[in-house]
């Protein structure tokens, strides 16, 4: 006496459709995270050079930039 066991199709295809969007989403995320890094590092150095741009006062010697027109001048 043999058994047979029938196998369906419909489970093997929902198991592979599973994985394929589970390994498409782990790769989406490792990309937003890649690109949120590169973003936040991006904007923060032109922070900083703005913030070195437009600060209040001008040195009067060794200065980052020498175009503005206060420079030098002392009250």
């Amino acid at each position: 006496m043999t058994i047979k066991i029938k196998m369906r199709d419909k489970g093997q295809a929902l198991i592979e459709y599973l994985l394929i969007f589970s390994f498409m989403t782990f790769i989406t995320i490792s990309m937003v995270k890649g690109l949120g890094k590169t973003l936040l590092s991006s904007v923060g150095f032109m922070g900083y050079e703005l913030t070195e741009q437009f600060t209040v006062g001008v040195c009067a010697k060794e200065c980052f930039f020498t175009g503005y027109s206060n420079q030098g001048t002392k009250k």
